[in-house]
């Protein structure tokens, strides 16, 4: 990209005599300059008449002038704004038609579309209607990505956009109604990490734009003060910018927790306008924070809907909301007091156990190798197990709680016992409300195993995971383990129970292993989606183990699943 750059800069310099380009802003005829950038898709990128014919060009030519001042060492340090006006069409940051999977050049880090150093820089759509001119990528985390796609990142301070739509169409179709031959279907239906815009830096102003994505949508999210002036938001859960400032915006909620969390200060809703689409109750933050809401009209598909700041409020966090309307009613959430916290329940960590004891459980850490390709190790420096209470959806829960990837719970039978026949039954409790178990479509998998020895790791069982597939349900196939070596004993099916109150029983009899999986709890507006699962294969290489090996592989907190009401029995003996 370096030679790119220097070429950009070199041309604008011995070709500055060159007719510049006029076009219209705001009613008038301007030209292009060194700080009045244009794009037009439509023309040649001409640098020396500073006209670009895509985005990436000119936030690239932008971010070379403003390094190469920036190293100059003058006193005269250039304070000018750089303009970037964008002619109407959708510019892809990110090719959406290269099949190659983005994976990120820095360890730990989301995968960028492009990444821009500058500051005083304004992003103009040359249309009053920001649905006209559209910034666009269409990848997330294991749709097009190794991690959580963004498609831009902005360090620099003083940043300002208006008229565009800033869209990550992974999972929401891109459609263009000024050129239709520009709409394009979702990567995949599946809702998965989505991101458009993080930043590092201060004083960003954004005005009549549009930001359209999913889970984690990321509006410019990480300035230290972000002002929203007549926007609008799609999203679903740990999404919004929590340094904002909303006025006069609107926003679609198609998830119950719109920020994860929200800054020190706060963010501020005044006079937005709030649909949601949520069913039950519609909370603002996943983690207790501030918020202040004035003057803002809600509305809701659920007639029934409650509105509350999170599920934990801490009184520490104080959150106001006057002047606001549900479906056209007053409605106020209470404020919650500054007072001192009171107590709140913790996980009591368990003790180790990684020997392996005739008749006793073993607790500890194992990475599987049919997931060695995913970046992670193994803890044993901690408590892999504790007792403790869920999360979100497993809020209210009990149970043994993973504090480790890779937990692993494991029962040795006796050396003295030839086992036949074995059942065993178990409460799931996963903290994913929404059915997709896990953090994410990364290897994350959970698998339950009877008949198993835990020396050798051979048995047979069931697996739950995440993939691509779903966003709101996993895949379940039975399997065998052989030495460590896994394989599937059945096709996968698609589960909707894994949610909190799923209950399995495996069962291994007369040489066939039994999966039921259910859920009462669970009452979907699609009845047939809450009906038991029975998952059933030939036990191929009998045995006469009498184990028990539950392996964890998916991350933690939020993404856990709780494990009570253990019980085993042996038959045929």
């Amino acid at each position: 990209m370096k030679p790119f750059i220097t070429f950009l800069l070199l041309s604008a310099v011995i070709f500055t005599c060159e007719a510049q380009t006029r076009f219209q802003l705001n009613g008038q005829q301007v030209t292009s300059s060194a700080h009045r950038l244009y794009v037009n898709d439509q023309m040649k990128t001409r640098p020396s008449r500073f006209t670009f014919r895509t985005v990436n060009e000119a936030l690239l030519f932008a971010q070379a002038r403003f390094l190469s001042d920036a190293t100059e060492g003058s006193t005269d340090k250039d304070t000018l704004w750089t303009d970037i006006c964008i002619e109407p069409s959708v510019y892809w940051i990110d090719n959406p038609d290269d099949p190659a999977i983005r994976v990120s050049d820095v360890p730990l880090e989301s995968p960028f579309g492009l990444k821009v150093k500058v500051d005083r820089l304004r992003l103009i759509g040359l249309s009053d209607n920001p649905e006209d001119v559209v910034i666009a990528c269409n990848r997330g985390q294991t749709q097009g990505s190794d991690g959580n796609f963004t498609m831009l990142h902005f360090t620099g301070s003083d940043i300002q956009a208006e008229n565009i739509t800033f869209g990550n169409y992974c999972n929401v179709d891109l459609v263009y109604p000024r050129n239709p031959r520009l709409n394009r279907p979702k990567r995949n239906p599946a809702i998965v990490q989505a991101q458009l815009v993080i930043c590092r830096g201060d004083r960003y102003a954004i005005r009549n734009c549009r930001f359209i994505s999913r889970l984690n949508l990321c509006p410019f999210a990480g300035a230290d003060h972000v002002d929203f002036d007549h926007c609008y938001f799609e999203c679903t859960d740990d999404a919004l910018c929590g340094t904002g400032t909303y006025r006069q915006c609107g926003f679609t909620f198609y998830g119950s927790k719109p920020f994860y969390a929200t800054s020190r200060e706060g963010a501020t809703f005044i006079d937005c306008d709030i649909h949601s689409k949520v069913r039950g109750t519609q909370y603002l933050t996943k983690v207790s924070s501030p918020v202040t809401m004035r003057d803002c009209r809600w509305t809701s598909d659920d007639p029934d809907l409650q509105l509350a700041w999170t599920p934990k409020p801490n009184p520490k966090h104080v959150c106001v909301m006057t002047g606001c309307t549900l479906n056209g009613r007053p409605y106020n959430v209470p404020t919650t007091p500054d007072v001192p916290m009171p107590l709140a329940p913790v996980n009591l960590p368990i003790a180790n156990r990684p020997q392996i004891i005739p008749g006793a459980w073993t607790l500890d850490a194992y990475k599987p190798a049919d997931i060695s390709q995913y970046n992670w190790t193994v803890r044993s420096d901690i408590p892999v197990w504790a007792y403790g209470e869920g999360e979100d959806g497993a809020d209210g829960c009990f149970g043994l709680v993973p504090m480790v990837r890779g937990a692993r719970m494991m029962y040795t039978g006796r050396e003295d016992e030839a086992y036949q026949g074995q059942t065993l039954s178990i409460s799931l409790d996963p903290c994913k409300e929404m059915g997709q178990g896990f953090g994410s479509a990364t290897g994350q998998y959970l698998d339950i195993c009877i008949k198993f020895d835990t020396r050798s790791l051979t048995g047979y069982g069931l697996r739950f995971i995440r993939t691509p597939n779903h966003h709101n349900a996993v895949e379940v196939w039975l399997v065998e383990y052989q030495s460590g070596q896994i394989k599937p004993l059945t096709e996968s099916q698609t589960c909707y129970l894994f949610r909190r109150g799923c209950k399995l029983t495996l069962t291994a009899s007369e040489g066939t292993l039994t999966a039921r999986i259910s859920n009462d709890r669970y009452q979907p507006d699609d009845s047939t989606l809450a009906q038991p699962m029975t998952l059933s294969a030939p036990i191929t290489h009998p045995n006469p183990f009498g184990g028990i090996h539950i392996q964890h592989t998916g991350s933690l907190g939020a993404s856990a699943t709780l494990f009570s009401d253990i019980h085993s029995s042996y038959l045929e003996k």
